[in-house]
């Protein structure tokens, strides 16, 4: 089953390369990824090759995620930093 992450990366450099090393350290592949930002605020979207192993490396940096099913109605290539902050707050209210 395909998984898509949401992260939010602090806003500095370095960010996405820290990130990007912590899954190359486990072999784990980009196979998409999609960015949202306004501003300053933002989301990463990223499906990748091994979730299992991407799951660690986001524990590993003290990075909160989110886990999604493309076909439960999250389509990464048409969201907007609205539609990531509305599924947040249905996920917290149990909406």
């Amino acid at each position: 089953m395909t998984v898509w992450f949401t992260v939010q990366l602090d806003d500095r450099p370095g960010a996405l390369a820290r990130l990007a090393t912590a899954l190359a350290e486990r072999k784990v592949n980009i196979a998409g990824i999609v960015g949202i930002a306004e501003d300053t605020d933002g989301a990463l979207m990223l499906e990748t090759s091994d979730a299992t192993a991407t799951r660690e490396a986001f524990d590993a940096l003290g990075l909160p995620f989110e886990e999604h099913d493309p076909l439960a109605g999250m389509e990464p290539g048409r969201m907007s930093v609205t539609d990531v902050r509305r599924d947040r707050a249905d996920r917290t209210t149990g909406v």
